[in-house]
């Protein structure tokens, strides 16, 4: 895909995983450095986004993710990480998302913005991963995404 746009991730775990673990590319875990999440296994690719997003489609997948996946009413108010995820959009710039959610489950999200210098684009045809299509359903089908 060529432009500037975003790849959206997800994962899903009852705990958080240790951060050596997160160090290894092949692991389908959250990464410990952002723009890795480009090299993480395809299976965590949930669906890529055109910047700018003038249709909102990027921001109604984080919608529609923390609405699947409420933080604890302790926490931050999903007005405010909203907010912060819109001004990340309108910048063009990544938005990451680690909490644990109100089930008790750790929920990884992330818009990663691509290209990336020295990181190949997961849909390019020089890197061996077969990735899902490119524009998915604002996350509908992922309320039933399993626990890794």
């Amino acid at each position: 895909m060529s432009g500037l746009h975003w790849h959206a991730y997800a994962w899903n775990g009852r705990e958080r995983p240790p951060d050596n673990d997160r160090r290894k590319p092949a692991l389908p875990l959250p990464p410990m450095h952002v723009g890795h999440w480009l090299l993480k296994p395809a299976r965590l690719l949930r669906a890529t986004y055109p910047a700018p997003d003038t249709g909102q489609d990027a921001y109604g997948w984080l919608r529609a993710e923390l609405d699947a996946f409420p933080r604890n009413p302790r926490d931050l108010p999903a007005s405010v990480q909203l907010a912060y995820a819109r001004g990340c959009l309108d910048r063009a710039t990544d938005v990451v998302w680690g909490y644990w959610s109100a089930t008790g489950l750790y929920i990884a999200r992330a818009l990663i913005t691509c290209p990336r210098t020295g990181i190949p684009c997961p849909h390019s045809t020089d890197t061996p991963r077969a990735a899902p299509p490119s524009r998915q359903s604002r996350g509908a089908a992922l309320a039933q995404l399993p626990i890794n």
